[in-house]
């Protein structure tokens, strides 16, 4: 059956920063920005800088199954939150999708079908600005998603996940390769002495 997202999750934005997000070693919270999040492997946490949010109010916090979509810039993606630490927010460039029934719908299935072409085409036709593209909450909320049964999504959500270790496999491979040559270009030159190669 086909479902409009707006049906299945709740939406908000991101915490609404007013300018850059400064960083501050004795924050109160982890801020998820753009620079922390790859299309294919998700946030990197490691990477996520402390910041002093503003205000009394307690901010919305990421938890685990959070659907972090990409809504300004070129590429418009999602990607889940996984291992979510405590007291964690993202900047107000993504949206944060909640599913509401995680058992019966897959945040990662649909993380996954976000990312499919039918739904990048929809957002390439949807986006507005000329400078910086911005895909709408409203955009996003129409949006139709496929909702097949539990075990199916599972299996693309397993296929999703092996194409990403065989990626990272092929990616280690290369660099290693790449600095197997450059170690024997280094040997080269300091056996024979000269000019570069």
């Amino acid at each position: 059956m086909k479902k409009r997202i707006a049906e299945i999750a709740a939406i908000n934005a991101g915490f609404p920063f007013r300018g850059a997000v400064k960083p501050a070693r004795g924050g109160n919270a982890l801020v998820v920005q753009m620079k922390n999040v790859d299309p294919q492997y998700g946030i990197a946490w490691t990477s996520v800088s402390r910041s002093k949010l503003p205000g009394k109010k307690e901010p919305d916090w990421l938890h685990d199954g959070d659907i972090l979509f990409a809504a300004r810039g070129s590429r418009n993606y999602a990607v889940v939150a996984e291992n979510v630490p405590a007291n964690a927010v993202c900047s107000p460039h993504f949206f944060v999708l909640r599913v509401l029934n995680q058992a019966a719908i897959l945040p990662a299935f649909i993380a996954w079908q976000i990312n499919q072409a039918p739904a990048r085409k929809y957002f390439e036709q949807s986006a507005t600005g000329s400078y910086i593209l911005n895909i709408r909450r409203q955009v996003l909320e129409q949006l139709e998603v496929v909702i097949p049964e539990v075990t199916q999504q599972k299996q693309v959500v397993a296929l999703t996940r092996a194409a990403q270790e065989e990626r990272a496999i092929m990616e280690r491979l290369i660099a290693n390769r790449k600095t197997q040559m450059e170690a024997i270009a280094r040997g080269l030159q300091a056996k024979f002495g000269g000019g570069t190669l």
